[in-house]
């Protein structure tokens, strides 16, 4: 990818290809650091209250800087809420390659979600809870967390026709399961679990418990998932301070 650049010598533009250092000397801007301000600022002043030059400003850029790597503001949001969810799809791609029993890799992925969402900064998982995401313009941010949910719908599922799991309802179960992931960013801190690895252990508890046909089984599931190598991966500045 290139972009444009003035040289008044030569009496024309020329390109100057993405990743070179900007005119002033920083590194060129790229989406990573876009998505960072975005959603902090997005927390802060909600998706409306937040425009593009905002945005630029918290990034030391012109607005035209931002629209050379999204093209409208939405594009910029649905792409964001994609970066926000890479690390828990990469997570699930990677769990469900090691073929766990349901309940075990069940309790894993509502662990390590819910470890990552306490874990992180809240304005990460908060963008979830914007209500512009229901218009169709964010169709492509509403795939993203289709996709979230649906591998808590198949695990499930896959429960439910062992006889592992009973439920009335897979896909609302599936639906709250994964909300129950993300109450960490509405949680009290003072009201909430002493540590982010007590409140991930009884949220998954929680939640195995109440669709497991067989709840004397909980215990073993634990200590199978316990023995599990493998987490959501996030990234260093997305970390809570």
């Amino acid at each position: 990818m290139e972009i444009l650049e003035n040289n008044p010598k030569a009496g024309k533009t020329r390109k100057r290809p993405v990743g070179r250092p900007r005119n002033d000397g920083r590194p060129q801007l790229t989406r990573h650091t876009v998505f960072l301000a975005a959603a902090a600022l997005i927390a802060k002043n909600g998706y409306a209250g937040t425009s593009i030059r905002m945005i630029a400003n918290e990034v030391g850029a012109v607005p035209a800087s931002i629209f050379n790597l999204f093209a409208t503001k939405e594009a910029l949001l649905n792409e964001l809420i994609g970066f926000v969810s890479e690390p828990s799809l990469q997570f699930y791609k990677s769990l469900t390659r090691l073929q766990l029993p349901v309940g075990v890799a069940l309790y894993t992925s509502i662990f390590q979600e819910v470890h990552a969402v306490a874990s992180a900064q809240k304005h990460f998982p908060a963008l979830f809870y914007l209500p512009e995401l229901a218009k169709p313009e964010f169709a492509d941010a509403q795939d993203v967390r289709a996709r979230l949910v649906s591998h808590y719908r198949d695990l499930i599922e896959t429960g439910q026709k062992q006889s592992i799991f009973t439920v009335d309802f897979v896909d609302l179960a599936a639906e709250q399961v994964f909300q129950m992931t993300e109450t960490s960013v509405i949680a009290d801190p003072q009201r909430a679990a002493p540590t982010v690895g007590a409140q991930a252990r009884a949220t998954a508890r929680y939640c195995v418990r109440g669709l497991l046909t067989n709840t004397a089984s909980l215990d073993a599931i634990e200590a199978a998932a316990a023995r599990i190598d493998l987490k959501i991966e996030i990234p260093d500045e997305a970390l809570a301070k």
